[in-house]
């Protein structure tokens, strides 16, 4: 499969885990690119088999959780009807963050696989039993055998 890798990041947490993502596909056999959204290879993007999309958890407490930079995510190109997979950074406490980058992924076209939370300081814990669960969600998808 063909693998976009595409992530906003505010201190570079996230692109690590997304570099991480991209490596780890490329392990499994599989081709990715990595980009930040604003750099994403548009090309590349269009003709993807599936997208990873990832960003930074921003808000407290109080006021919620949200996708960091959530408006340069939907300023990206539509990754229509590819499957995608979610993930997202955090320090403290994500909260019920990954409901609402599932819905941005909807605003974007593309078919939630589902999303998996990296704490800061602990990023690679999960990071590859998670890319193996969406690769094989996103071969399910598509009808694809593995």
């Amino acid at each position: 499969m063909k693998v976009a890798v595409v992530y906003e990041s505010r201190t570079g947490n996230t692109a690590h885990v997304a570099e991480m993502i991209g490596a780890a596909v490329q392990e499994l056999g599989h081709e990715a690119g990595v980009w930040p959204t604003a750099k994403a290879n548009l090309d590349y993007l269009t003709d993807a088999d599936m997208v990873f999309l990832g960003t930074w958890t921003d808000g407290i407490f109080i006021t919620g959780h949200n996708p960091g930079d959530a408006g340069k995510l939907l300023d990206m190109p539509g990754i229509w009807g590819k499957p995608t997979a979610g993930f997202m950074t955090y320090a403290l406490h994500a909260g019920k963050v990954l409901n609402k980058m599932a819905d941005v992924v909807t605003l974007l076209g593309g078919e939630w696989l589902g999303g998996r939370l990296f704490k800061r300081g602990q990023l690679e814990e999960g990071l590859a039993a998670y890319v193996v669960a969406a690769l094989d969600a996103a071969e399910e998808s598509l009808g694809v055998a593995s």
